[in-house]
């Protein structure tokens, strides 16, 4: 007999992941899905993953109450069956907001940092040496502007024989001059040697700026928060959220959901950088990057809008990937891979949701995990925190 509904485990449950076949159909690989916990009856959205060394991976999230996740309880559970189960939540105490850039260091060490839109302005930094169960707060370093350095993605982390962090580099940015979205966007790149808690080596890539001209009107289009891999050359790749096109400024439903994910590429440590180049359409954002053993790099983000050759292609909101498999130079964007989907439409706001301006989906972070597959976790507004335990499909 069946055992009842009330006593089945709610667990991984078959999914499929859809990759594009470049003639307008797709292929379906088989993965798994199933919603974060709860917290107290709390949805719960993932703002970082780690695999951490003593066999558990961490999930650190944000549990809101209603359609958007500000000034919420920062919670963190862990896993020891790759995300099929997790603990009980333990609050991370002191922080409410957007816990950012989740990375693990290597000997039990993990930190965060406190995102745009988290009490105490966004600039702190959070550190553990006890892989997550503790955390104390330091503040963190302001930009050379005297700005605070605003920071999502994934950081650059060179490591040693031993898997410990040696150096680690982050993308971040700062928003300054005349009120959003007419802003100067100040994008920026720093080092640490010391797990996070002093910077150097700051630098303003004049790469990650770009101008895009509308009705004889001259914008200089910024890079916000981003992603950064070392490639299996050497090189540094990152995948970054560039500004919008000038002409969404004057659009009727004007947001930050209409910005797109380009990439940038050094070759000599960060010294210098090729001119961004956008690769990913409006709408898609919050990238994170993973490598492969094969070498392969993987990009996932958010599909807040189907943009396609400037049009609203298709209701779906979602997650979505790419994959590159000459060191980021290309990625197979007429092969893109939907991670998971659904369809939304406000005829009031049909980017965000009436007049609120609040997507119906947003930020996600994957890792790759020791044995080749992804794990990646994202918000969905309308039901709660999802994850998705997938392999990145052959060439």
């Amino acid at each position: 007999m069946n055992d009842p509904i009330d006593q089945q485990e709610l667990s991984w449950k078959p999914h499929s992941i859809r990759q594009s076949d470049g003639r307008g159909g797709e292929v379906c690989h088989p993965a798994k899905f199933r919603f974060v916990p709860q917290w107290h009856g709390l949805k719960v959205t993932p703002y970082g993953l780690a695999q951490m060394d003593n066999g558990e991976i961490a999930l650190i999230g944000v549990a809101y109450r209603g359609n958007h996740e500000y000034d919420e309880k920062t919670v963190i559970g862990f896993s020891r069956d790759g995300g099929a189960t997790w603990s009980a939540y333990q609050p991370v105490e002191g922080h409410l907001g957007r816990p950012t850039i989740l990375t693990y260091l290597g000997r039990g060490e993990l930190t965060f940092a406190s995102g745009r839109g988290s009490a105490g302005g966004g600039n702190d930094k959070y550190f553990s040496h006890d892989y997550g169960r503790t955390w104390e707060c330091e503040p963190g370093q302001l930009a050379s502007n005297g700005e605070p350095f605003e920071t999502e993605g994934n950081a650059l982390v060179d490591r040693d024989a031993n898997g410990h962090a040696e150096r680690i580099a982050e993308a971040g940015c700062n928003l300054t001059g005349d009120p959003w979205p007419f802003h100067t966007t100040n994008s920026f790149l720093r080092w640490s040697s010391d797990g996070g808690r002093t910077w150097e080596n700051e630098s303003q890539p004049e790469a990650w700026y770009c101008e895009d001209t509308h009705e004889g009107k001259t914008v200089v289009r910024g890079c916000t928060e981003g992603s950064l891999v070392r490639a299996a050359n050497g090189d540094i790749v990152a995948a970054l959220r560039l500004g919008m096109r000038p002409h969404y400024r004057e659009h009727p439903f004007c947001s930050d959901n209409f910005e797109s994910t380009a990439v940038s590429i050094s070759k000599d440590d960060g010294r210098t950088w090729s001119p961004i180049r956008e690769v990913l359409s409006p709408g898609r954002m919050h990238a994170t990057l993973n490598r492969l053993e094969s070498g392969d790099l993987v990009m996932t983000v958010i599909r807040r809008i189907d943009i396609r050759d400037g049009k609203l292609a298709t209701y779906r909101r979602g997650c979505e990937a790419a994959i590159s498999r000459d060191h980021g130079r290309t990625w197979d964007v007429d092969r893109t891979i939907t991670l998971d989907d659904f369809a939304f439409c406000d005829e009031r706001n049909w980017v965000a949701s009436g007049e609120s301006m609040i997507p119906k989906c947003g930020h996600q972070y994957s890792i790759a995990l020791s044995d080749g597959s992804i794990l990646t976790g994202y918000g969905n507004y309308s039901a709660g925190g999802v994850l998705i335990h997938w392999e990145p499909p052959a060439a």
